[in-house]
């Protein structure tokens, strides 16, 4: 019981810290929406939402929190006496509750945004994703995307970090094939002109399979990023 304590209030300090970076990604991205709403000129068929808007931005945000991790996070904790598990652990759960919060922001703004097109004059509309089950899917997505991107990022991480920067290279060819898995579940890389007896995934019509191949991606990433710092040389 004592060890879980741990382990949840090493996670929410992690998550704190990274919640307040969170903060100004977020203030920015939310100012240049609001300035390209007013002063970019757009189409009769709307723009995108803040949602859409976000998506790539946030991933971005992600792999470059999740390299961060190890050199932020790691060193410390354990020159304070944390363990190395609770180090790992404390970086995975506090990326969840990242990703929660970065998919929740969006959700919300673009509920914003869509109440103010409907009920103001604003000179603009926003493109809909569609019916609710459209929303569940692409949150879903967006939750497993980014989650996703701060894994590879924290692979990076440790592996420049515990290998230097020659086998470090290995860990962005690495990285580089988990997003190309990651894109290929959810049809955002075509991967099967390269590899073509790879079966053709629609993600809108197979999101079961979609999401079982993230998940399985997830899961594998976070046991190489186990046994890769189970023993990690701490730099001091």
């Amino acid at each position: 019981m004592k060890q879980k304590k741990f382990n949840s209030k090493v996670a929410f300090g992690i998550f704190y810290e990274q919640f307040k970076w969170s903060l100004w990604f977020l203030s920015i991205l939310v100012t240049i929406h609001v300035f390209v709403l007013f002063f970019v000129p757009n189409s009769d068929a709307g723009i995108v939402n803040f949602f859409e808007f976000s998506r790539y931005s946030s991933a971005i945000f992600m792999l470059v929190c999740g390299i961060m991790a190890v050199y932020v996070f790691v060193t410390s904790h354990v020159q304070q006496g944390i363990t190395r598990k609770n180090a790992y652990f404390g970086i995975a759960f506090g990326a969840l509750g990242l990703a929660l919060f970065l998919t929740m922001i969006p959700i919300l703004v673009s509920g914003i945004e869509f109440l103010l097109a409907e009920y103001t004059a604003l000179p603009f509309t926003f493109t809909s994703l569609g019916s609710g089950s459209e929303w569940l899917m692409e949150t879903v997505f967006y939750l497993l995307n980014i989650f996703t991107y701060y894994l590879i990022g924290w692979l990076i991480g440790v592996g420049y970090y515990r290998f230097g920067w020659i086998i470090g290279f290995l860990f962005i060819a690495a990285a580089i094939v988990a997003l190309s898995l990651n894109g290929y579940f959810w049809e955002e890389d075509d991967i099967g002109s390269v590899i073509p007896w790879l079966p053709d995934i629609q993600a809108d019509s197979s999101p079961f399979i979609a999401i079982t191949g993230s998940l399985i991606l997830i899961v594998a990433l976070l046991g190489v990023m186990r046994l890769l710092t189970k023993r990690m040389a701490i730099k001091i």
